[in-house]
């Protein structure tokens, strides 16, 4: 079997982690955090940066990409709830993305386990509430 060779791409193919429109190329790739956020939910926000949170629970922080672009993220478990903790790479607003898996339906138990697990207080939340009932601003509430 040795010796199979593979043609390379037809010239027309774009490049697979892009739209693809037409009769290109027939992958269409999606990046790790994309296939792994799609069993969770994006729950909170928080104020202290990604580097500092990861440090505290002594995470290593992975790199990916999505259709905005590069995303820092790490995907760790506490007390059976299961975390992920992102920053998007340029993105307007410094906040760290707290992300819930969906198989937890009680969202402020598990914030409550990953805060204690941090050692900070809702103080450090900019913001709660998900993509159906909507986000809630924390920052105004905290005196800041």
């Amino acid at each position: 079997m040795a010796g199979v060779e593979v043609p390379g791409p037809e010239a027309d193919w774009e490049t697979a982690p892009e739209y693809q429109g037409g009769k290109r190329n027939p992958a269409f790739q999606r990046s790790l955090w994309e296939f792994a956020t799609s069993s969770f939910r994006l729950v909170a926000g928080l104020s202290p940066s990604l580097d500092v949170l990861a440090a505290r629970l002594r995470l290593n922080v992975e790199r990916s990409w999505e259709d905005l672009g590069w995303v820092d993220a790490a995907m760790f478990s506490i007390q059976k709830f299961h975390f992920a903790l992102s920053r998007l790479e340029g993105g307007p607003a410094p906040d760290v993305f707290v992300w819930v898996s969906r198989d937890h339906a009680d969202v402020d138990a598990a914030l409550d386990v990953l805060l204690d697990a941090l050692g900070i207080g809702r103080e450090a939340l900019t913001f709660v509430g998900d993509i159906e009932t909507g986000f809630v601003d924390m920052r105004d509430s905290h005196g800041t």
